[in-house]
């Protein structure tokens, strides 16, 4: 029963030991690339977010007097409207598929489970 008890225990100890490899492996590429997206993005953004507003002035400018520039500014809203609404209905897209936390140690942890699963059932199928 002891020489059980130990054979599981440095079993223990080596699982844990991978689940940390594991978890800093998965942790690690997160936030690399997380990091990477976060830079491309923020210079999309500000980029986008310059040529849109110059564009907007210079389609403002070129109507001011013009009985066209009422409607000129009521697309250029319905524009940007419809924009965000693709955008939120992509992102909703995007966050439904997303990977889960930790996606290797999740795996590994359901493998343990199913492997724990087994043993304990052998154990009560020798017990009886």
């Amino acid at each position: 029963m002891i020489e059980r008890l130990s054979a599981v225990a440095s079993i223990a100890v080596r699982h844990a030991g991978a689940y940390t490899d594991l978890i800093l492996s998965d942790l690690e590429a997160a936030s690399t690339a997380f990091g990477r997206r976060l830079l491309a993005a923020a210079v999309m953004a500000c980029a986008m977010v310059l040529g849109v507003v110059m564009g907007c002035i210079w389609l403002i400018a070129a109507t001011w007097d013009t009985a066209a520039r009422t409607w000129v500014i009521a697309g250029l809203l319905g524009v940007f409207v419809a924009i965000a609404a693709v955008a939120f209905w992509r992102l909703k897209q995007l966050s439904a598929g997303g990977r889960g936390v930790l996606p290797q140690t999740a795996g590994e942890w359901a493998k343990d489970r199913r492997l724990l699963e087994e043993l304990f059932e052998r154990e009560r199928v020798e017990a009886a």
